[in-house]
């Protein structure tokens, strides 16, 4: 029993994983821009009060004293990331990009409310990772997206 390293994967197979995971970000994206997400107080909503939630003690700190001081910036940034990522991976544009951006919102997403929460929100956020790897490592974008056109092999 060798190991067969040369075996190609055909990233058609992986085309259903990257429309569900940018639908659902572009889906969340949307709801949050109609809810104006970013002037709600939606780090209790999403997190819950951050004097009695445990979370590992640096992000705790990294929320305190950087993103509660700029929560309509940060707010803005996470809707428009979420639409934008969802969007380039329904799409199939600038996939590995945005695979790696959403792989950075999603761990945060991982530490912030996953780790709040726990349960099947925490799974989730660990899945949604899993898949954002798989997507960046694959270059899933070059099957029935954009990528294709923009990246020929010449």
């Amino acid at each position: 029993m060798g190991l067969n390293a040369s075996e190609r994967t055909y990233l058609a197979f992986l085309l259903p994983l990257r429309l569900w995971i940018g639908g659902y970000l572009l889906y969340q994206g949307i709801r949050k821009y109609l809810r104006d997400f970013p002037h709600a107080d939606w780090i209790k909503a999403q997190i819950g009060d951050l004097d009695k939630v445990e979370l590992y003690a640096w992000y705790k700190s990294f929320l305190v004293d950087t993103v509660v001081p700029n929560r309509e910036l940060v707010g803005t940034l996470v809707m428009y990331g979420e639409i934008l990522v969802g969007l380039c991976l329904v799409l199939g544009l600038l996939t590995r990009f945005s695979s790696i951006v959403g792989l950075f919102m999603l761990l945060n997403y991982y530490f912030g409310p996953g780790m709040a929460r726990g349960g099947a929100t925490l799974a989730q956020q660990q899945t949604f990772i899993v898949a954002l790897v798989v997507i960046f490592l694959s270059n899933a974008g070059k099957t029935l997206g954009l990528d294709s056109l923009l990246f020929k092999k010449k």
